[in-house]
């Protein structure tokens, strides 16, 4: 199994430092996704989702990330529109959508490691 993982860095430091692979745990908001739950997010179109909404390119064995308080808020409104429409107590796509928050009141970026 791969560590597939989606981080957001607490600050504009942190995001400084991730990109020169230096950041520290601390730093870090991170969520690790098993392949079942890497799986669910590819099958139900969260990641395609993400990709319209936030100029990206995620895929497996793909790197990528959603930088710019607009490409966030359109995902974040995407993502609570999959909520209010049948997805609404998985508790995977909340923790997505709340990274994305997270990146939001924070200035910086989520960064998907696949």
């Amino acid at each position: 199994m791969r560590k597939r993982v989606i981080i957001v860095p607490k600050d504009k430091t942190a995001e400084r430092d991730l990109d020169f692979d230096e950041a520290k745990v601390e730093q870090l908001i991170e969520i690790t996704l098993t392949d079942k739950e890497f799986m669910f997010l590819f099958k139900n179109g969260i990641i395609n989702l993400i990709n319209q909404k936030g100029s990206c390119n995620i895929d497996d064995y793909e790197d990528d990330s959603v930088k710019g308080s607009e490409n966030i808020k359109k995902v974040i409104d995407s993502i609570q529109f999959c909520l209010g429409k049948g997805f609404s107590h998985n508790k995977l796509i909340v923790k997505i959508l709340n990274q994305f928050i997270e990146a939001l009141n924070r200035d910086t970026g989520v960064y998907f490691f696949f």
